[in-house]
């Protein structure tokens, strides 16, 4: 039986997933308040405690304020070593199936360079880089919540009480919806979301430093353009323990409107749902983080829910140490032309560029 210091470290450990999952990870003295801890307690869990429980603060951009278009990849590489990968840009992760060349991706491709991108793909396919290439474009993505009901913050591990894993009602997570449109954004922003990116408790004077800037127009353009344009989707708390993690992907190619929400439902649920994408119609997606102690009780989970639907899931099961997990690529932004795509010269009339926003040196 936990002592009741241990007793007392677990609630506040959990209270303080519970808040950054509604406040998010930027403002260390809100988070303070609402839990009752001091500032630098909170900075410590935040920065050294969580990682020691298998845990780590994430942050998810909005690709869809941004005007990207996101796809579901699937794709054969036989005969290589894969490093065909580190030359394909827009990739949010790739992860390759085990005992196979075969490579299931997620891209965030800039509206203007769709067309371009999957005429790429398609080149490598005719070069024989690529097999079988298949795309999903998806209309939304979102990010579960992490179920902090399930995890041990004493031992840290999960345990999961399958029973209560559908008592929630609603679909969890915050969720991001492409629309055809492209997004207003300049360099400075493009810069700032990947510094949050890499480090999600980055302080804005850290990144005035590295950009080299000036933080009060770094500042500005966090406040007016990354927070007020919603660019940045939310945080999310992740379980990052890799060895010791089955991951595999549930694909569901042909949903109809009446089986799509209970299936969406299932896998929202999960503990181990970490992404899940899909269309308004027809196919569906979702990421798990299975701890292989808990692989057979998911996987008897999922079956039986799933018993009575007549759509079965393609299965995938994913090499964990392979799988790899990308930013947004600053040095494809261009000052004057916005995004681009190597080895494609843009119409330049099409082009938006940064516009006059980014030619604030400082805030007014």
């Amino acid at each position: 039986m936990p002592s009741l210091s241990a007793v007392r470290r677990r609630n506040q450990d959990y209270l303080l997933i519970e808040t950054i999952k509604q406040v998010g990870i930027s403002n260390y003295s809100m988070i303070a308040r609402l839990t009752g801890l001091n500032a630098e307690t909170v900075r410590y869990r935040v920065t050294k405690h969580l990682s020691r429980l298998g845990l780590e603060v994430k942050l998810n951009v909005n690709y869809g304020e941004l005007g990207f278009s996101s796809a579901f990849l699937s794709m054969t590489a036989e005969g290589t070593d894969g490093s065909w990968l580190d030359g394909l840009h827009y990739l949010v992760l790739s992860g390759k199936v085990v005992g196979m060349e075969k490579y299931y991706c997620v891209s965030a491709v800039p509206l203007r360079l769709k067309k371009k991108y999957f005429e790429m793909l398609d080149s490598l396919t005719q070069k024989e880089v690529l097999g079988r290439t298949e795309a999903m474009e998806l209309d939304w993505i979102r990010y579960p919540t992490f179920r902090s009901e399930f995890y041990d913050f004493v031992n840290g591990r999960w345990k999961v009480d399958w029973s209560r894993v559908e008592l929630v009602q609603n679909e969890m997570g915050v969720t991001t919806s492409y629309i055809e449109r492209d997004g207003k954004v300049d360099r400075f922003d493009v810069q700032i979301l990947r510094s949050m990116q890499e480090e999600p408790t980055v302080s804005i004077a850290k990144i005035a430093k590295k950009m080299g800037m000036n933080a009060r127009t770094v500042r500005y353009h966090h406040l007016q353009h990354v927070t007020k344009r919603r660019m940045v989707l939310n945080n999310t708390i992740r379980w990052t323990l890799r060895g010791q993690v089955m991951q595999a992907v549930f694909i569901f190619r042909s949903l109809d409107r009446q089986e799509a929400p209970s299936i969406r439902k299932i896998f929202n649920r999960l503990p181990f749902t970490w992404l899940e994408g899909g269309k308004d119609e027809g196919g569906y997606a979702a990421f798990l983080d299975i701890p292989m102690e808990s692989f057979h009780d998911t996987i008897k989970h999922v079956e039986t829910k799933l018993a009575f639907t007549h759509n079965k899931p393609e299965v995938i099961l994913l090499d964990a140490s392979k799988t790899k997990y990308f930013g947004l690529e600053t040095e494809l932004f261009d000052k004057k032309w916005g995004w681009s795509l190597p080895g494609y010269q843009p119409n330049l009339s099409a082009v938006v560029g940064e516009g006059p926003d980014d030619k604030d040196a400082a805030p007014p």
